[in-house]
């Protein structure tokens, strides 16, 4: 095979193993940050991970999930695309549900949150 040929099936295959955004595991991964739920279950904290719906600015549900009882301001994370929101919560403060209706509740009407995955509990 020519090293040109294998070098354009290499890029067909790769554009098609990009993530979809449909499935929970690409919205979780579009807010993952590694050291963030290494450092959060060493502490005995739990991630959220919500998908987020009806809400064009995600900036929004960032702001509000910042302002949570038990949620670490600076651990929120959004994506747009996939939309979804995660954060670090201190599960003796609030649980993860109390903590996600919370912030359905902060929202806009007809935003709609759901949790995808609770790592750390």
């Amino acid at each position: 095979m020519k090293p040109a040929l294998a070098a354009a099936l290499l890029l067909v295959a790769a554009a098609q193993a990009q993530a979809c955004g449909i499935c929970a595991e690409d919205k979780v991964a579009a807010t993952y940050d590694y050291r963030s739920v290494q450092d959060a279950l060493a502490r005995g904290r739990v991630v959220v991970y919500c998908e987020l719906a009806g809400l064009p600015d995600v900036q929004r549900a960032r702001q509000a999930a910042a302002r949570l009882r038990g949620v670490e301001p600076k651990s929120v994370r959004v994506s747009a695309a996939p939309s979804a929101v995660s954060f670090v919560l201190d599960p003796k403060q609030q649980s993860a549900q109390a903590a996600v209706l919370a912030l359905q509740a902060a929202l806009p009407p007809g935003a709609k949150l759901a949790i995808l995955k609770v790592e750390g509990r």
